[in-house]
C-alpha cells in the first residue's frame, strides 16, 4: 500500500512536469539570442633577435612529434628586371633543386626522403621564403639543410634549364583555362600591363636569366636581417633556441638597397575591354577598380560590405543577378587587399554568351545602387555573422597562429592587428560600412573586362562604351640569330642589291605608289570565305585597304601616324595595337626592304642556304630597328627573286608566326609583282591571294587616307 501510494505521488509528478513543459511555446529561431563572441586567444610565442638581426618565432606544441618552420625573406618578384621576368620565382626555385656548395639537390633529396623530411624554397611577389618540417629527433639534420640551401646554393646548370623547361611549358599552357585569362588580364589592366605586379614570364624573358643573374639576386637579397624565422611543434624553447643561435649567428648582416616600386593608381575613367575567344560559349566577366591595403582605416568596413554585395551565396549579387534575374552560373566580388600595395576589387562571374551583356549592365547597376544607398541591416547583420564566424578557422592551429604573428612584423603591423581587426567588425555599423563605401567604391573608375564569344552576344560590347581589344597570343620563343660578322652583313646586302636588280632596280627606287585588287580566299572560324580586296600604297608609309565580304564592306587606312577603319556599323579611328602592326608591316614590305637596304634603321644580314619546295633558296634575315620587327626573305639563287617571306604578323585569331609563299611574278611597269600569293600561319593556311590587277605610278591621290 504504501509502495502503492509512492508509486501515485511520482506519477503526479511526472504528469505535472509535463505539462508544465507543454505550457512552454517555443521561440522561433530569429529569437535565439547568443552570448557575445569571446575575443580571439592568441598564444604568445616566444620572439628574440639573433646579433645579426634575425628575428626567431618559437611556439610549442606537444601533440605530434613533429617540428614544422617557416621563413620569410624581403625579397620578391617586383625587384626584378623587367627584361628578366621569372627570374625571382626560378631563383627560389633552383636554390632547392640545385643544391649547395657540398651537395647537390638530387642528394639532398635522397637524405630527407631517408628521414620522412621536406625543406622547400620559394619567392613570391613581395616576399620569398621557406619551409621545414622534420620529425622531432631530425631537428639538427633539418636545421643543417635548411641553412646550407640559404647560405650556400649552388645553381647548377642542369637544373637552371629544368626550372626554365618547367617555365616555358607554364607559359605555353596560360591560355587553356578561361578563368585564369580574365583573372590575369584583369590584374594587368588594374596595374597596368608593365607594372611589377603584373608583369608577365615570356619565352624572350626567361632566355634573357643566366645562372650569374640567380647568384646576384640571391646575393643581394638573402641576408639574415632580412629574414624572420619561425618554428613550431614538439620541442623544448630553450633547445631549439641554443641550435638556432649556433646555426645561424655566424652569418653576417648585410644592409640591402631595395628598389622602388611604382606605388598603383586607381583609373580616371571607366573602361570597357575585350578578349576574343571562339572556343566557348560562355563569358567571363571581371568588373572593379583598385583595392586596398590591410591596414586601410576602412578595411574592416569594405571587407564586410564586399561580404553583403557580393562575397558569398546570400549576398546581394548572388540573389539578383544568379537567383531572381537567372543570368549567371557563379558571380561574386572580392575587396582585394594586401600587405604593403593595393590589391585588386573585383566583381564578375561567368554567364552564357547570349546575356554577356545583360549580365555587365546588372552588376553595374547594383554597384551603382550599393555606393549610393549603401547596405541594408540585414546585410550588415548577415556580413557580420559570415565574417566572425569564418574568421576563427583562420587560428585554428599553432603553425596558422604563428605564420599569422610572423607575418604582422615582417609588413610592419602591430601586434594585435587581428584582436583590432575583430573588434571594429564587431563595432561596425550601418553608417560606417556606407560611409566606408561611398569614400572607397567608385563607379566611374570601373574597369570592364570580357572573355568570350563576341559572335553569340547579346549585344556588341560598344553598347557598353569605346571597347578596347586585348591580344593574349603568346609571344614566340626568340629567334635565335647568329650574331652578325662583317662577312655575313656583306654577303646579306650583296643578296639583297641582286634582288633589288632583278625586281627592277632604278623602277623599284623610283616608285611613288601602287595600286591592286586581288581575289581573295581566307580560312575563317566559320569556314572559308571568298572576298574581292584592294590595297593602295603611297610612299613611303602610307597604306590603305578594302574588303566587299558577305557581312558588307570593311576599309582601313594608315597615314603613319593615325588611321582609322570602317565597317558597316560606322567608322572609328585605328586602334593602337592596329595602327602599330600597320606601322609593322609597311617596314618589311619586300619592296620598302629593297628600298632601303643601305638605310642604318635596317640590320641585315645572311644566315643560311636552305630549301623551299625542294629547290635551294638564301636566307637573308632583316630587322626594321625602330619597330624592332624582323623578317626572313628567301631568295631564289638562280632568278634572285623573293620565294618566301616569314615574319610575326596578324591573323584573324591574332598574331602568329607567319609564312608567305609568293610566285607568278608578272612586269609592271618595269617593276617584278608577284601575282599569287598563300600564306600560312603557325603551319596552318591561312589564305590565298590572287592579282586581278597592279598599276604601278598611277598618281594616287592624299584623300584616300583621310577619315571618312
Amino acid at each position: 500500500m504504501k509502495n502503492h501510494r509512492i508509486f501515485v505521488l511520482i506519477l503526479a509528478f511526472v504528469v505535472s512536469s509535463v505539462s508544465s513543459v507543454a505550457q512552454v511555446k517555443p521561440k522561433h529561431y530569429k529569437q535565439l539570442q547568443y552570448p557575445k563572441m569571446r575575443e580571439l586567444q592568441i598564444p604568445d610565442p616566444t620572439r628574440f633577435e639573433l646579433s645579426n638581426g634575425m628575428v626567431v618565432y618559437l611556439l610549442e606544441d606537444h601533440n605530434l612529434p613533429v617540428i614544422n618552420g617557416s621563413i620569410m625573406i624581403k625579397t620578391g618578384s617586383r625587384y626584378e628586371p623587367g627584361d628578366k621576368v621569372g627570374l625571382a620565382s626560378m631563383t627560389g626555385q633552383v636554390m632547392r633543386t640545385g643544391g649547395t656548395t657540398s651537395k647537390t639537390g638530387d642528394e639532398i633529396d635522397e637524405m630527407l626522403e631517408r628521414a620522412g623530411a621536406s625543406v622547400e624554397t620559394f619567392i613570391g611577389t613581395s616576399s620569398g621564403g621557406a619551409n621545414i618540417s622534420v620529425l622531432r629527433e631530425d631537428i639538427d639534420l633539418g636545421l643543417g639543410v635548411l641553412a646550407d640551401i640559404l647560405r650556400n646554393p649552388a645553381f647548377r646548370d642542369e637544373k637552371i634549364e629544368l626550372a626554365k623547361i618547367s617555365t616555358r611549358s607554364v607559359i605555353s599552357r596560360r591560355n587553356d583555362q578561361v578563368g585564369a585569362i580574365v583573372g590575369r588580364e584583369f590584374t594587368r589592366l588594374i596595374y597596368g600591363a608593365n607594372h611589377p605586379y603584373a608583369r608577365l614570364t615570356e619565352y624572350a624573358t626567361v632566355e634573357n636569366i643566366t645562372k650569374q643573374d640567380m647568384i646576384d639576386f640571391h646575393k643581394k637579397y638573402y641576408v639574415p636581417n632580412s629574414m624572420i624565422v619561425a618554428f613550431w611543434g614538439d620541442f623544448k624553447t630553450e633547445e631549439l633556441k641554443s641550435k638556432i643561435e649556433k646555426i645561424f649567428s655566424d652569418w653576417p648582416r648585410q644592409e640591402v638597397a631595395f628598389a622602388s616600386v611604382p606605388e598603383p593608381r586607381m583609373a580616371a575613367q571607366r573602361s570597357v575591354n575585350f578578349i576574343k575567344k571562339d572556343d566557348v560559349n560562355q563569358s567571363q566577366i571581371g568588373i572593379g577598380h583598385l583595392g586596398g591595403l590591410l591596414k586601410d582605416l576602412e578595411s574592416s568596413q569594405l571587407n564586410l560590405a564586399d561580404q553583403a554585395f557580393g562575397g558569398a551565396f546570400a549576398s546581394r549579387l548572388f540573389k539578383k543577378v544568379r537567383s531572381k534575374e537567372g543570368l549567371a552560373y557563379s558571380v561574386f566580388s572580392f575587396w582585394g587587399e594586401s600587405w604593403d600595395y593595393p590589391g585588386v576589387f573585383r566583381m564578375g562571374g561567368s554567364t552564357k554568351s547570349k546575356t554577356t551583356v545583360e549580365m555587365v549592365r546588372s552588376i553595374l547597376q547594383e554597384f551603382d545602387d550599393v555606393v549610393k544607398s549603401g547596405v541594408t541591416d540585414d546585410e550588415l547583420k548577415f556580413a557580420k555573422e559570415s565574417f566572425l564566424n569564418s574568421y576563427v578557422f583562420q587560428f585554428d592551429t599553432k603553425g596558422e597562429i604563428i605564420n599569422r604573428l610572423m607575418t604582422l612584423e615582417f609588413y610592419g603591423y602591430p601586434k594585435d592587428y587581428t584582436q583590432k581587426q575583430q573588434r571594429e567588425v564587431q563595432a561596425a555599423t550601418k553608417k560606417s560600412v556606407n560611409e566606408a563605401i561611398a569614400k572607397r567604391w567608385n563607379p566611374d573608375a570601373l574597369t570592364i573586362l570580357v572573355v568570350g564569344k563576341d559572335a553569340d552576344f547579346d549585344e556588341p560590347m560598344s553598347a557598353l562604351g569605346n571597347v578596347g581589344t586585348i591580344d593574349i597570343t603568346i609571344p614566340s620563343p626568340p629567334e635565335k640569330i647568329p650574331d652578325p660578322t662583317p662577312e655575313t652583313i656583306s654577303k646579306g646586302k650583296d643578296i639583297l642589291k641582286k634582288t633589288l636588280e632583278a625586281f627592277g632596280g632604278a623602277k623599284v627606287l623610283q616608285m611613288k605608289d601602287m595600286m591592286q585588287t586581288s581575289q581573295n580566299t581566307m580560312n575563317t572560324p566559320m569556314g572559308e570565305m571568298s572576298m574581292e580586296a584592294s590595297m593602295t600604297w603611297l610612299a613611303p608609309n602610307k597604306v590603305a585597304q578594302t574588303m566587299k565580304t558577305q557581312m558588307g564592306e570593311m576599309s582601313s587606312a594608315f597615314d603613319g601616324e593615325k588611321g582609322w577603319m570602317k565597317t558597316p556599323m560606322g567608322t572609328q579611328d585605328l586602334p593602337a595595337s592596329q595602327k602599330e602592326e600597320a606601322a609593322k608591316q609597311i617596314a618589311i614590305n619586300t619592296y620598302t626592304v629593297l628600298r632601303n637596304i643601305d638605310n642604318t634603321d635596317y640590320a641585315l644580314q645572311y644566315l643560311k642556304d636552305d630549301k623551299v619546295n625542294d629547290k635551294s633558296a638564301q636566307v637573308v634575315f632583316i630587322k626594321h630597328k625602330p619597330t624592332s620587327t624582323t623578317l626572313r626573305l628567301f631568295i631564289d639563287p638562280q632568278t634572285s627573286l623573293v620565294v618566301k617571306r616569314v615574319y610575326r604578323g596578324r591573323t584573324m585569331q591574332g598574331p602568329a608566326d607567319t609564312e608567305e609563299m609568293v610566285s607568278d611574278y608578272r612586269d609592271v611597269g618595269g617593276v617584278k609583282v608577284p601575282h599569287r600569293m598563300e600564306s600560312f600561319a603557325n603551319g596552318q593556311k591561312q589564305s590565298q591571294s590572287v592579282m586581278n590587277s597592279v598599276k604601278i605610278n598611277s598618281g594616287v591621290s592624299e584623300d584616300v587616307f583621310k577619315k571618312p
